[in-house]
C-alpha cells in the first residue's frame, strides 16, 4: 500500500471524535499564535511611527536652528569686513541697529591682537574683560584662521541672574592677513530652548536636545537631572555616527535617563551642533501594553469558546455516527435492488471499490472483475479524454455532480451507451468516495441518432426543392432573353472582319451571355432539373484535365499533391459536372491554404459492404471510386460543418463566393447516386470525400463541338415560339445555315398552317412552355398527323419529367435553351438525316 494509503487507513482507525478534540486543540493554538502575532506586528508598527515622527521634527528643528545661527554668522561676517578693532568700535551703534533683527544674540564683542575688549554692543552680558585665555581668543590667536568657532556652553551673567550661552566667533585679520583680533556673538540658549518647547512630544518620556560634535549637551527639553552643559560620550559617539552617514535613526540606551530610547539625530547645517528628538520605549508603549492585556483576554475567552463548541460537536458526531449506520443498512438494500447500476469509486487511491449487482446485468462484470480499477478504462477511447477532465473536474469541488453521456465498455467487448450520474461525496464520512450512478440508454442513442439522420435528409431536400422552384421559375424566362442575345451575337461574329472593334464588341457580347446560360445551368443543376449529359467517363481523366488548370492557380508556396490509379475507373456522369466538382472542391481547398500549404487529391476504388450513414448523406452498399480532396488550411467548426452544403451559404468574404458551389457538389453527387463525405479539424485542415458509383462500360466517343457547321438545303422548317425576339432570331439563324424557315409566335396558327399543308414542311422546331399549346402537346397532334415528321423540341431546362413527356410524343431531340448555332445545325442534319 502506498504512503497516503497506508495514512488513509491509520486515519480511518481513530475515532472522529478524537480528531475533532484535536482539531479544537489546533484551533485554539492557531487563535493564541495569531493574537501573539498580532502583538508583535503591533508593537513594531509603534516603534516604526515613533521612529517616523522623531525623524521628521528632526529634520524640522535642524533645518530652523541652522536658520537662525546662519543670521548670527551673517552679523560677524559683516563685522569681519569692517577692518580692524579700532575701525570696528567707530561703528558699534551700527552693529546695534543690525542686532535688533537678531533677537537670540546677547551681545557682539570685539577683541584686539592683544585679547582686550576693543568693543561691545552691550554690557549685560557679564564678561572678565581682562582675560586673555578665553578658549574662542585663544584658537584664533595662536593658530591660522580656523573660520566659525563654536564654544562650549557656560553660565554667565550677574550671580541673581545667570542664563546658559555659548559663543559663535570669527577672527578679524590685519591687511597683510596677521592676527589682528576676533569677533564673537554671545548667544542665549534660551531663545532655541523656548522654540524645543513649543513641540508637543506627549505627556512623557519625550526628549530634545542640541548637542556639540564633542559631545557638549548644549540644552535638552526637558532637563530634570540638570545634564545641560556636561560633557557625554555617548552623544559625542552620535555625532560621531550622524558626521559620517548623514543622520541617525534607531533605537539607544539613554545615559542620560538610563532606558532604551527611541531617538533621531540630524546635524544643523553648517555648524558642528547636532538635534536630537528621542522617546523612551516605555513611554510609546504604554497605549500597546493596554491593547496586549484586552487582546490577551479576548483571545482565552474565545479559545474557551472554541472549546466548548468542539466538545458540544464530538457528542453531536458519536450520535450522528450512530445514525449512520442504520441508514446505511437501509440504503444498501435501496441500491442492491434498483434498476440502475450504482459504482463507488476513489480515483486517487484505491480506484473502484463497490459496484452493485445492476452493473454486472449492464456490463456482465462483477465486483471482483473491477475492483481496484479506475472506471475510465471502461469507458470509450474516443471519450476517455472527456472523462478524464470530467473526473478531474468533479474532485475539485466537493458535492459537485456532473452528468454526461460516454461508451462504456461490455465484456463481451462491444460498448453500450450509458448515462452517467458522478457525485463527488469524498467529504461525506460516510462514503469518502465518488459515487457513480449508471443507465443504459443504448437503445434511445441508436433512435435518436436514426431519427437526427432523417431529420438532416429531409432539410437537405426541402433546402434543395426551393432552389429547384427557383430555378424552374425562371430558367424559361431567362433563356428565352439569352436565345436572342445569343444568337445575334453570334451573328455579329461571323459577320463582323477579324481584328475589327466591332468583332470584339460582338465576341465581349457573346462571352457575358455564355456565362448567364452557365449560371442559369449551374442553378438548373442544383435543382435536380437538369441531369446533364450522362455517359460512362474515366473519373482519373477527367480530374487529371481539370487539375493542370488548378495547378496553375495555385501560389508559389503551395502544393499540389496528385494520386490516380494505374487503371482506368469509370463512373456514370457529365464530364463538365464532373469538372465543377473538383474546380469547386479545389477551389475552396485554395482558399483554406491561402498563400502557403499542401492540397491532396486522390482517386481510389472502394467496396461498401454495409450502409454508411454520413453527416449530411448516406452511402448504399456497392463498388464506388472515391475522389478525396484534403487541405491543411484553417478547418471548419462543427457549426459551419453543419451548414456546409446549404444554397448561399460561405465563409468568404464579400465578392469572393456565392455559397453555391458545395451545393453544386451535393446536387450532382446525389442526383448520380453517390454520398459525400466531410471531415474537418479546426487549425489542421479539411477533408471531402466524393463517393461515385463504379461501372464496367467506358464513354462513348463525343461529337468534337469545334467541327464546321452542317448547313441545310434549303429544307422548310416550321418555327413555333412564343417569344417574339426570339423566334425572329431563330428564324435569321435558320436562313443563314441554308434552311427557309417559316416562324410562328402562337400554337393554334402554327398548327392551322401545317394542317393546311402538311407536306409542305421537313421538320418542325417548337419551343416547350408556350400559353396555350406545349411543345410536346402541339407535336403529339403534328406527328398524328403526319408520322415522319422530325420534331426538334427546345425548353429552358431539361430533366426526367420533360425528356419523358418528349419521348412520348415521337421528338427526336431536345435542345436546352439559349441555343447555340452549332448544336441548331447538328441537330436538324441529324433530324433530317444528313449526320
Amino acid at each position: 500500500m502506498t504512503l497516503p494509503g497506508r495514512l488513509r487507513a491509520a486515519l480511518e482507525r481513530v475515532s472522529l471524535v478524537r480528531l475533532l478534540i484535536g482539531l479544537g486543540g489546533l484551533l485554539v493554538a492557531i487563535n493564541i499564535g495569531s493574537a501573539v502575532w498580532d502583538a508583535l506586528s503591533d508593537r513594531e508598527r509603534i516603534f516604526h511611527d515613533v521612529q517616523r515622527d522623531a525623524s521628521n521634527i528632526t529634520g524640522l528643528l535642524a533645518g530652523q536652528t541652522a536658520t537662525g545661527l546662519e543670521a548670527v554668522d551673517l552679523v560677524l561676517r559683516d563685522v569681519q569686513r569692517m577692518g580692524p578693532p579700532t575701525r570696528i568700535a567707530k561703528q558699534v551703534s551700527r552693529l546695534q541697529d543690525e542686532l535688533a533683527s537678531v533677537s537670540q544674540v546677547a551681545s557682539i564683542i570685539v577683541y584686539d591682537a592683544e585679547g582686550r575688549v576693543a568693543a561691545r554692543t552691550s554690557d549685560t552680558p557679564t564678561l572678565d574683560t581682562a582675560r586673555r585665555d578665553r578658549a574662542w581668543v585663544d584658537a584664533h590667536m595662536h593658530g591660522k584662521d580656523i573660520g566659525l568657532y563654536v564654544s562650549d556652553p557656560y553660565l554667565g551673567g550677574p550671580p541673581d541672574n545667570r542664563h546658559w550661552r555659548f559663543v559663535l566667533s570669527r577672527r578679524l585679520s590685519a591687511p597683510g592677513g596677521a592676527y589682528a583680533g576676533a569677533v564673537a556673538a554671545v548667544v542665549e540658549i534660551e531663545s532655541y530652548e523656548r522654540l524645543y518647547r513649543s513641540i508637543d512630544l506627549g505627556e512623557e518620556g519625550g526628549a530634545i536636545g542640541l548637542f556639540s560634535a564633542s559631545g557638549a549637551v548644549m540644552t535638552r527639553v526637558p532637563d530634570p537631572l540638570g545634564k545641560k552643559g556636561s560633557k557625554m560620550p555617548s552623544t559625542q559617539l552620535l555625532a560621531e555616527k550622524v558626521t559620517r552617514d548623514g543622520r541617525f535613526n534607531g533605537r539607544v540606551m539613554s545615559e542620560v535617563l538610563n532606558e532604551p530610547v527611541i531617538v533621531s539625530v540630524a546635524a544643523v547645517r553648517g555648524f558642528p551642533l547636532f538635534v536630537s528628538v528621542s522617546k523612551t520605549e516605555r513611554a510609546a508603549l504604554a497605549v500597546w501594553r493596554e491593547e496586549t492585556r484586552f487582546t490577551a483576554e479576548r483571545t482565552l475567552l474565545t479559545s474557551a469558546a472554541m472549546l466548548a463548541l468542539i466538545a458540544l460537536a464530538a457528542w453531536g458526531l458519536q450520535r450522528r455516527e450512530l445514525a449512520l449506520q442504520v441508514n446505511e443498512k437501509r440504503f444498501r438494500a435501496m441500491i442492491e435492488h434498483s434498476t440502475d447500476a450504482v459504482l463507488v469509486t476513489r480515483p486517487r487511491t484505491e480506484g473502484i471499490v463497490y459496484v452493485s449487482p445492476a452493473f454486472q446485468r449492464m456490463t456482465g462484470y462483477g465486483v471482483n472483475d473491477v475492483r481496484g480499477k479506475q472506471f475510465v478504462d471502461f469507458i470509450h477511447p474516443e471519450h476517455r479524454a472527456a472523462a478524464l477532465s470530467l473526473r478531474d473536474e468533479g474532485l475539485r469541488t466537493p458535492g459537485n455532480i456532473v452528468t454526461r453521456e460516454f461508451l462504456v465498455q461490455h465484456r463481451d467487448t462491444s460498448y453500450r451507451w450509458m448515462e452517467i450520474t458522478a457525485s463527488n461525496l469524498l467529504r461525506e464520512p460516510a462514503v469518502r468516495a465518488i459515487v457513480i450512478n449508471l443507465r443504459d440508454i443504448t437503445e434511445r442513442k441508436l433512435a435518436e441518432s436514426e431519427r437526427s439522420r432523417l431529420e438532416n435528409r429531409l432539410r437537405q431536400s426541402a433546402k434543395m426543392e426551393a432552389v429547384g422552384r427557383l430555378a424552374g421559375g425562371i430558367a424559361h424566362d431567362f433563356n428565352n432573353i439569352l436565345g436572342g442575345i445569343l444568337g445575334y451575337a453570334e451573328m455579329l461574329v461571323e459577320n463582323a472582319k477579324h481584328g475589327s472593334a466591332e468583332r470584339r464588341y460582338a465576341q465581349n457580347v457573346l462571352t457575358a451571355a455564355e456565362r448567364a446560360s452557365a449560371l442559369v445551368e449551374q442553378i438548373l443543376t442544383y435543382s435536380r432539373s437538369q441531369r446533364g449529359n450522362r455517359v460512362p467517363v474515366d473519373l482519373g481523366a477527367i480530374i487529371a484535365e481539370t487539375l493542370e488548370l488548378v495547378r496553375g492557380s495555385l501560389s508559389v508556396q503551395s502544393e499540389l499533391q496528385i494520386t490516380l490509379p494505374a487503371k482506368p475507373l469509370y463512373v456514370i456522369a457529365d464530364p463538365t459536372q464532373v469538372h465543377q466538382i473538383v474546380m469547386n472542391l479545389c477551389t475552396n481547398a485554395m482558399h483554406a491554404i491561402g498563400e502557403r500549404g499542401t492540397i491532396r487529391v486522390s482517386v481510389e476504388a472502394v467496396d461498401a459492404p454495409t450502409e454508411r450513414a454520413f453527416a449530411h448523406t448516406t452511402l448504399a452498399p456497392g463498388r464506388y471510386a472515391v475522389l478525396k480532396v484534403e487541405d491543411t488550411g484553417r478547418g471548419m467548426d462543427a457549426a459551419t460543418l453543419g451548414r456546409l452544403f446549404e444554397p448561399f451559404f460561405t465563409t468568404k468574404e464579400v465578392g469572393k463566393g456565392t455559397g453555391l458551389g458545395l451545393s453544386l457538389v451535393y446536387g450532382i453527387v446525389t442526383d448520380s447516386g453517390g454520398a459525400v463525405e466531410v471531415t474537418s479539424t479546426p487549425g489542421k485542415g479539411s477533408c471531402f470525400a466524393v463517393y461515385l458509383p463504379l461501372v464496367d462500360a467506358s464513354a462513348a466517343a463525343a461529337d468534337d463541338a469545334r467541327a464546321p457547321l452542317l448547313r441545310g438545303r434549303g429544307e422548310r422548317v416550321l418555327v413555333v415560339d412564343d417569344e417574339q425576339p426570339l423566334l425572329a432570331v431563330t428564324c435569321e439563324s435558320l436562313r443563314r445555315l441554308g434552311y427557309e424557315p417559316t416562324g410562328f409566335a402562337d400554337a393554334q396558327a402554327a398548327l392551322a398552317e401545317f394542317e393546311r399543308e402538311p407536306e409542305r414542311y421537313d421538320a418542325m422546331l417548337t419551343d416547350e412552355v408556350m400559353p396555350d399549346f406545349t411543345g410536346t402537346q402541339l407535336a403529339t397532334v403534328v406527328l398524328g398527323r403526319r408520322s415522319n415528321l422530325p420534331v426538334i423540341l427546345v425548353s429552358g431546362y431539361v430533366g426526367s419529367i420533360i425528356s419523358e413527356l418528349a419521348a412520348s410524343a415521337g421528338v427526336r431531340e431536345i435542345l436546352k435553351k439559349p441555343v447555340h448555332a452549332q448544336e441548331l445545325a447538328s441537330a436538324l442534319a441529324r433530324a433530317l438525316g444528313r449526320a
